[in-house]
C-alpha cells in the first residue's frame, strides 16, 4: 500500500478520488437480452407476450407483440404495431441527469422511427433507424436522450406505425449522473460491417456513421485487414458528434476476409472496435451499366442486398406464392401470366429454375415495358436490369428495379418433340414414355433435371389422340436389355439407379456400380411393372406427391410404357441450305456448328427454320 505523508500528497489524493467520481455514472437499468435465443434470429418466432420474465436479466419487463431474437428482441408483426414496456425505475431526483441509450434497427421497408415516452408525459419520436434487410443484428444503431420522472417511472418503446412499424430493440441502458458529474466520453458506432461478396478487382465502399459525445480531444481511426481500408485517420473532436467514415473493400484475390476499424483517443476509457467482413468471388460482370452481373453472378453473390446491374435472358415467370419446379413456368401463354414478375436465365433455352433469377416488376414503367403477360414477345430478349439483389420468393432475386435496357435477344429454340404410341413388349434401344392416367388427364413422366443428380420424376400433361401423344423429347427414357433386366437412361444419357433406403432415384452419365438394373413386365391391360432388380421397389404414380417414385409395396398407379412412334421430333419445316447450322444438346446448350468431333449421342441441329434431332 502506498503511504501518503505530505499535505501535498494528501490533497493529490483527495482530487484523484473526486476525479474518479466525476467521471462514474450509476446504471439503474441495463437489459442486453442475452437471455433470447432464437432458432431464426432475423424472424424470430417465440412470442413473450405472457412473460418476459425468462427473457431478461431484470424482471417486470412487459410486451404486446414480442418476440424474442438472437441477443435481442423483435416488436410488432406486419399489420401490427409493438410495445416494450420497463420495470419501474426511479427517475425523481430532479438535480440528476438521466440518460436512456439503446440500440434499434427498424424490419426492412418498416418504418424507419419508434416511439419513445416515460409515464404520461408527451412521447418523443425517434427517427433514423435503418430498414435495410436481413441480418438486423448488423443494422443496429445507438440512440440516447435525456429523461426526467418520478420514484416509480415506466418506459414505453412503441413503434410508430400500426401497419409496417417493426423493429428490434437491443442493450437498452438508463445512467443517472448526479449534479456537477463529468459524463463519461463516449462514442456509438455499430458493432459490424457486413460487405457481403464483391467481384475479385471490383471495390466496395460502405459508409460507417458514429456519433461521439462528451470528448476531450480528437479521435483516431486506425484500419487494420488486408483488402479493407478509409482515408480519414483523424475526427476532429466538433466533427465527431455526427461523422461519417467511409470504408473500402477492395479484394485482389478470392476468399474470406476479416478486418476491424478502431476509434481511440477523444479521452474514451476503451477504444471502440468494429468488426468487418467480407468475401470475394470470381465473377463474370462488375455490377455496372458497362459491364453488368451475369445470372450466374447474381447466383454466386446469393443476395448481398446492394443495387446492380443484372444482364439476362426473359425465360418466363412464377405462378403462385412460392417457387418451385411446378410454378416456374417458361413461356409467356396462358391466362395465368404474372404481370409482376418475371424469370431470367444465362440460357435462353433454361427450364431449370434453380438456375434462374426472379425479378420483381414494381407498378410503372417498368412493369409496362417488361412483363410477359401484356408482352409476350419479350420472351427470349435479353434485358438488362438496375435493381436490388435481394431475396425474391425465397431465392435469389432482384427487386425496385428502377432501370433498363431490353434487347432484340434471340428467339428460344424450338423443344423437340416426339410422338409415343402405346406398347406390350419391350424392344432393346428403343426411347419409350412412362405414362399415368387419372381422372381421365393422361401425365408423362419428366427426366430430372439437368443440373440435379437426384429426385422423383415429375410429370407434366399430354393430349391423347387416337391412342398416341406427343411431349417435349426430354421426356423420354432408352430401355437397353442388359444381363439380369435392363438399363434405362433420360434423355441426357444418365442411368438411372437407386441406392439406400431411398424411394427416390439417381442419376449417372457413368455405370453405377449396382442398384441399376431394372426388370420389366407388361400385363395384359398394358400395366408396366418396372422393378429395381437389387432393391426390390417398383416405379409407381403418387397421387399425393405428383410424382413417380420406387417403392417395395403398393402405393400407387404403375405406369403405361408408351414407344417412339417414328423416330422423328421435328417434321413438316422447309429446308434453307444455305442457311448456317446450329448444334445444340438435348439440354439447350449451343456445342458447335458441326457434329464433326462431338461425341456419340443425340443432338438437336438447327438450319435456318429447320430443327431436327441427330443421332450420332
Amino acid at each position: 500500500m502506498t503511504s501518503f505523508t505530505s499535505l501535498k500528497n494528501w490533497m493529490l489524493l483527495a482530487l484523484l478520488f473526486v476525479a474518479g467520481q466525476a467521471a462514474a455514472q450509476q446504471v439503474i437499468l441495463s437489459e442486453d437480452f442475452s437471455k433470447c435465443t432464437s432458432k431464426d434470429p432475423d424472424n424470430p418466432g417465440t412470442k413473450m407476450d405472457d412473460g418476459m420474465d425468462p427473457y431478461t436479466l431484470t424482471t417486470g419487463w412487459s410486451c404486446v407483440n414480442g418476440y424474442a431474437g438472437e441477443g435481442n428482441a423483435k416488436f410488432g408483426a406486419s399489420k401490427k404495431g409493438g410495445i416494450l414496456v420497463t420495470p419501474s425505475i426511479d427517475l425523481s431526483d430532479a438535480s440528476a441527469t438521466y440518460t436512456l441509450k439503446f440500440k434499434a434497427c427498424a424490419w426492412s421497408k418498416d418504418a424507419t422511427s419508434l416511439m419513445v415516452q416515460v409515464d404520461e408525459q408527451e412521447a418523443v419520436e425517434i427517427t433514423g433507424l435503418t430498414n435495410d434487410p436481413a441480418p438486423y443484428a448488423a443494422n443496429m444503431k445507438d440512440f440516447s436522450l435525456e429523461i426526467k420522472g418520478t420514484a416509480a417511472s415506466k418506459i414505453t418503446f412503441s413503434s410508430s406505425v400500426e401497419s409496417k412499424g417493426r423493429f428490434f430493440l437491443d442493450n437498452i441502458e438508463v445512467t443517472k449522473l448526479e449534479a456537477g458529474e463529468i459524463p463519461d466520453a463516449s462514442v456509438s458506432a455499430p458493432s459490424a460491417v457486413a460487405f457481403g461478396a464483391i467481384g475479385v478487382g471490383t471495390e466496395l465502399t460502405q459508409k460507417v456513421a458514429i456519433s461521439g459525445s462528451d470528448l476531450t480531444g480528437d479521435l483516431t481511426v486506425v484500419v487494420e485487414g488486408k483488402a479493407f481500408s478509409c482515408a480519414t485517420t483523424t475526427i476532429p473532436k466538433d466533427d465527431a458528434v455526427n461523422a461519417e467514415l467511409e470504408v473500402l473493400f477492395a479484394p485482389t484475390s478470392s476468399g474470406d476476409y476479416m478486418g476491424t476499424l478502431t476509434i481511440s483517443g477523444g479521452g474514451l476509457k476503451e477504444p471502440v472496435v468494429v468488426s468487418m467482413t467480407g468475401m470475394a468471388v470470381q465473377l463474370s460482370g462488375e455490377g455496372t451499366k458497362e459491364v453488368p452481373y451475369t445470372v450466374s453472378d447474381v447466383l454466386i453473390l446469393e443476395n448481398p442486398n446492394r443495387e446492380a446491374w443484372v444482364k439476362g435472358y426473359i425465360v418466363g415467370y412464377v405462378n403462385g406464392q412460392s417457387i418451385n419446379e411446378e410454378s416456374a413456368i417458361f413461356g409467356a401463354e396462358g391466362e395465368s401470366v404474372s404481370v409482376s414478375n418475371m424469370l431470367i436465365a444465362s440460357d435462353v433455352n433454361q427450364k431449370d429454375y434453380t438456375q434462374c433469377v426472379v425479378v420483381q416488376l414494381p407498378q410503372g414503367d417498368v412493369r409496362t415495358a417488361l412483363n410477359l403477360k401484356d408482352n409476350p414477345e419479350n420472351l427470349g430478349k435479353q434485358v438488362n436490369l438496375l435493381g436490388n439483389l435481394e431475396a425474391y420468393f425465397g431465392v435469389c432475386g432482384v427487386k425496385e428495379v428502377s432501370d433498363y435496357v431490353l434487347e432484340d435477344g434471340e428467339t428460344p429454340e424450338p423443344v423437340p418433340t416426339i410422338t409415343f404410341a402405346k406398347v406390350n413388349e419391350i424392344v432393346s434401344g428403343q426411347r419409350y414414355a412412362m405414362l399415368v392416367t387419372q381422372d381421365e388427364n393422361s401425365k408423362v413422366a419428366q427426366n430430372i433435371v439437368e443440373s440435379k443428380e437426384y429426385g422423383y420424376l415429375d410429370v407434366s400433361d399430354v393430349t391423347m389422340s387416337n391412342g398416341e401423344f406427343s411431349t417435349e423429347e426430354t421426356n423420354a427414357f432408352t430401355i437397353t436389355a442388359v444381363e439380369g433386366g435392363y438399363t434405362i437412361q433420360d434423355s441426357y444419357g444418365r442411368y438411372l439407379y437407386m441406392k439406400g433406403t431411398f424411394n427416390s432415384f439417381n442419376v449417372s452419365k457413368e455405370m453405377p456400380e449396382s442398384g441399376y438394373v431394372w426388370t420389366i413386365s407388361i400385363a395384359d391391360d398394358g400395366l408396366a411393372t418396372i422393378t429395381n432388380a437389387e432393391m426390390n421397389k417398383w416405379i409407381q404414380y403418387s397421387a399425393q406427391y405428383t410424382s413417380f417414385g420406387a417403392y417395395s409395396d403398393a402405393q400407387g398407379i404403375l405406369p403405361e410404357l408408351y414407344i417412339e412412334k417414328d423416330g422423328s421430333s421435328v417434321g413438316g419445316i422447309e429446308v434453307e441450305n444455305n442457311s448456317p447450322v446450329e448444334v445444340y444438346t438435348l439440354g439447350g446448350v449451343k456445342v458447335g456448328d458441326s457434329l464433326n468431333g462431338l461425341q456419340k449421342g443425340i443432338y438437336i441441329v438447327k438450319q435456318g427454320q429447320q430443327v431436327k434431332k441427330v443421332v450420332r
